[in-house]
This record gives C-alpha cells, structure tokens and sequence, in this order.
C-alpha cells in the first residue's frame, strides 16, 4: 500500500531524543493471554473501546488528535444507528505521557482492568504495548510509528502495518524531477526514522540521475540551519527535501529565505495544515507535502467526486472542529471505520476473533474513499506494488491568500503510483482499482 514513513512520523523525532534520554524504553510486557472467541465490553446495547494515546508531556501536539478522529467516527456511526443495533462507546482513554512504561502499563489497564472490546486509537512514539496487546488477541488500530506493528494479525496501522524506508525513495525523486531540480538539498535529524528515509531519498534520486549537492542527516533539534543553508546556496541546491519536524522545516525554511534562496522548492513531510500555512506562508512558496489520504482541499477543488473525505470533513467540524485538517486525527477516523467495519462483518454476535477474522479478509479496505485500498490479507506483513501518494502544493487564492492545492493529479485523480522495487522507474502506474478520485 502507501509510503509507511509518512508525514507525521517525523513529527516526534526531536522531542524523542531527548525523552528517551530521561527514559527507559523497557518493552516488559505482561504476556497472559485472553481466551479465543471472547467479548469483553459488549452487551446488548453497547460496546466498548478503548485508546491508547500520548495526550500530555512534549509528544501531545503530535499525536493526540487520534482521540478526536476515533470519537468524531464512533459518533458519526452512532448517529447513523450504531452497529447490529449497539452503540459504540470511547469507554477508556489512556494518556502515556509519552513515557514508554506508560504505554505498555496503559495496554494491560485496559485489557484487563477496563476490559475493553478493543483498542481503537492508539497513537505514541513509543509503542511498548503492543506485544502484550498483540498476545492478548485484543483488535488494535492505530497509527504505527514503529516496526512492531508488523506481523500480528490482531495489530492494524491505518495504512498498513508495515513501515517501510524503501517506499520514500521513488516519491522524493519524483517530486524532484516534476520540479526539474537540478541540485536536490537534504535534510533529516540523526534518528533512523527519519535519516532512514532520507537516506532512501538519496540512494534512489542518485540511481535515477538526479544530482543531490547537499545533505545533512544528522541536523541538531533547535540548532542553527544557517550553515547548512549557505553550503546549499553554495551548492546550487534549488530543491530541498526535509524528514524533519514542522518546527525543523521552518527553521531551514526561513535559514534559505534569509539568504536570498527565495525561490528553492521544497518537500515537507510534516506541516500540512492550514494553521502552519497562515503563519509561515512567507517562507512556504513552492512547497510540496505527501499524503496517504484524499487531500483535505479535493472535495472543494472538485466537487462531488470525494464523498468520503466530505464525510470526513463534516464529521470534524461538528465533532471536533480544532482537529479538522489533522492528519493524525484521520488516522484515528481510519482507524475507527477499519473497527467498525471488522465489527459488521463479524455479525451480531461479535468476538474479537471474529472481527479480527472478518478484517482480515478484507481485500479492498478504503475507510469510505479516503484511502487508495488496503489489502488486509496482506497488510501486516508486506507493503504491495505501486505505492501510491497523493500530493498538495502551496498556492495563492484569487483573493490573495495562501492556500493548498492538489498537485501532479490527472483530473481529480490525485494519486501518483509508482514502484519501488527494482530498478528505479518514476513512470506513474494506474493506481489500485477503488482508489478514490480513479
């Protein structure tokens, strides 16, 4: 399916230093498993959920809007009648703080002290419960920002539980040649999530032709991008890459701009969102962003063609009208309609083995056509050919204020497909048949 190292996973990396200095990342998990075939939580009425989520500490801002997609969905299932005559309840939230025992300990709390149905909203840099939650047979979602996502048929990331490096590489060097860079600039902090892609970027965009003048995979949170601005102007960078934070992005962003690099283009993994654009339009010209979802701008852009991303957008604004343009918040609505869905299919009778059977015979899972689909008999183990993405580009309206735009689309087809293994081949391939907007 799509790009695993997506936006918002560069978000943490630099509060991630420095938390885990402070903090041990023990991975102790209590490893007492639940019986097969049961149903915690549910009655004749309701079922009840659960999430797991960092909602506090210096990590909150880049994962806690999960909680509002996850409750926006169940509301709206709800109050279009619920599921085989049950309400869907968010019974228990659990904030980890972003620690890593707070995790693993907020998994057995609501396993076996809360005895929800599921996990629906998991969201943290620091995942340490997913072992226990994985042998407990307990339906999770969430959004992965680790590898240990992958292999249990009872975990589901929103986009596929693999997270793979190799995925990046086609997209940056096809943003790169749809912009004609002639010397790419690269920036990502020291940490394997976000220096891995990076690194995936260069070692592709370098087999395909493209020159890489600059790169700095080892960039300091909060450090001074001055020097490396100016070893790109020196270099001739007119197109620059980041895996970094939003913070990091405006850092080298303003570092180009105040010295004369006005006109670079740049890809930005993290910093979609209206707020960020109002605030730094200035240093945001020609500035691409990647996503796996419909873009947020499609429906309005093109009107009728999106239903499941208005739906989206509706939802939001009547739920949780701060969180509307949070891609971490449709991880959460994915995740909840991937739940939701399971729990049909698995009749009025649910268990947690029979939701996580009737998910994982899914073929062409598109959370109501936001997503291009998601094979779940494949899902936990492999990320498929092509690996599609969409993308938006910072514009001007006509009344002169910054706004994003679909970009690279054909029509109101906003997917770019490409492969990733073998040879390097940045020729669009048809996106999967049901992908929104094909």
């Amino acid at each position: 399916m799509s790009l695993q190292i997506r936006r918002s996973i560069a978000v943490p990396l630099a509060m991630m230093c420095v938390v885990t200095m402070a903090t041990a990342c023990s991975n102790a998990a209590n490893t007492q498993s639940l019986s097969t075939g049961s149903a915690p939580g549910v009655s004749a009425t309701t079922v009840n959920v659960g999430a797991l989520a960092t909602l506090s500490g210096p990590l909150a801002a880049d994962f806690a809007a999960i909680v509002p997609g996850v409750q926006a969905y169940l509301s709206w299932t709800n109050a279009h009648g619920g599921v085989n005559g049950r309400k869907i309840h968010l019974s228990n939230v659990v904030d980890d703080g972003g620690i890593p025992s707070n995790n693993a300990t907020g998994a057995r709390t609501l396993v076996q002290q809360d005895h929800v149905f599921a996990v629906v909203g998991v969201a943290s840099f620091f995942f340490n419960g997913a072992s226990f939650l994985a042998q407990s047979g307990t339906p999770t979602f969430g959004y992965a920002t680790q590898s240990n996502w992958a292999g249990p048929k009872n975990l589901f990331a929103a986009y596929g539980s693999v997270v793979d490096d190799a995925t990046s590489g086609p997209a940056f060097a096809y943003v790169a040649q749809q912009v004609h860079a002639k010397s790419v600039g690269v920036m990502a902090y020291d940490v394997e999530q976000s220096s891995g892609a990076c690194q995936a970027g260069i070692t592709t965009m370098e087999k395909a032709g493209i020159h890489v003048g600059f790169s700095d995979l080892s960039a300091s949170f909060g450090g001074d991008m001055t020097p490396d601005a100016l070893r790109m102007k020196q270099a001739g960078v007119d197109f620059v890459i980041t895996c970094m934070d939003v913070s990091g992005n405006i850092q080298i962003a303003r570092a180009l701009h105040q010295n004369g690099m006005t006109n670079v283009s740049q890809l930005w993994l993290d910093g979609y969102n209206s707020s960020t654009l109002s605030q730094y339009s200035s240093i945001m010209t020609n500035t691409y962003f990647m996503v796996q979802h419909v873009p947020f701008q499609a429906p309005s852009q093109f009107p009728g063609v999106f239903p499941g991303m208005s739906t989206y957008l509706a939802a939001m604004e009547k739920y949780s009208p701060q969180d509307v343009q949070s891609e971490v918040a449709m991880e959460g609505w994915i995740s909840a309609a991937l739940f939701v869905q399971g729990l049909k299919n698995a009749g009025p009778h649910p268990t947690q083995q029979a939701v996580i059977g009737a998910i994982n015979k899914l073929t062409d899972f598109t959370a109501g056509g936001v997503t291009t689909p998601v094979n779940w008999t494949l899902a936990h183990t492999t990320v498929t050919q092509p690996s599609c993405e969409a993308y938006v580009k910072t514009a001007t309206s006509a009344s002169g204020s910054p706004v994003f735009r679909v970009a690279f689309n054909q029509g109101h087809n906003p997917w770019v497909c490409l492969n990733y293994k073998g040879a390097v081949d940045l020729k669009k391939q048809p996106a999967p048949q049901g992908s929104p907007g094909t």
